[in-house]
């Protein structure tokens, strides 16, 4: 499987530091200064549970007094941050597929009672990592996760968009309507027949 990375990072006291893992196996480690783009391969894909990490380790709150993040007057004038502007598998775009959920790893003098997961599409704002998994093979994989969802919290009149790519439902209407009309024709072909040649 072919990786393929473009990352931007934002200096505050050090670059920030970028971790990419597959299977729990470390594929790069090392600083993103400004824009950067990272090629990766792994080869050692499972059929069933394989697991992707892009992550950030190296940000400071508070120790050695050392602050990764500055403000002034409530304003975040500097910040470490890694914002990951591409991540393809394959040629496929996948970073949609982190559903916009960044796991918090809490460090330092960071409170306790910060969240553990916290909403964010492709920034690190702080230690921890976006990552989902897939099974082999790849692409479908990716487009049962990309295009076949839930839908339940969706409604429409028009569709039920819990069945998408299911169209069993669907087709037996179709088929019914198609019975009703050949129905109606048979009943009511001898009266046209009659009104049209009158």
């Amino acid at each position: 499987m072919k990786i393929d990375i473009v990352a931007v990072g934002t200096f505050c006291n050090s670059w920030p530091n970028l971790v990419v893992e597959v299977n729990n196996q470390t594929l790069f480690d090392g600083e993103i200064q400004n824009t950067k783009s990272i090629e990766l391969e792994f080869e050692k894909l499972l059929q069933k549970g394989n697991n992707i990490v892009v992550g950030m380790n190296n940000k400071s709150f508070g120790k050695d007094n050392i602050w990764d993040t500055k403000t002034e007057n409530n304003v975040i004038k500097e910040d470490k941050t890694i914002k990951i502007l591409s991540l393809k598998l394959d040629g496929v775009e996948c970073k949609e597929l982190f559903n916009n959920k960044f796991n918090v790893k809490r460090t330092d003098r960071q409170p306790s009672y910060f969240p553990d997961v916290v909403d964010s599409v492709d920034v690190m704002n702080y230690n921890g990592y976006f990552g989902f998994g897939f099974d082999s093979p790849l692409y479908n994989s990716i487009i049962k996760m990309k295009f076949k969802r839930d839908h339940s919290d969706e409604v429409s009149y028009f569709s039920n968009y819990t069945k998408v790519f299911h169209y069993d439902g669907e087709e037996k209407i179709i088929q019914e309507i198609k019975g009703n009309l050949r129905e109606i024709d048979e009943k009511f072909s001898d009266k046209r027949s009659k009104i049209r040649n009158s």
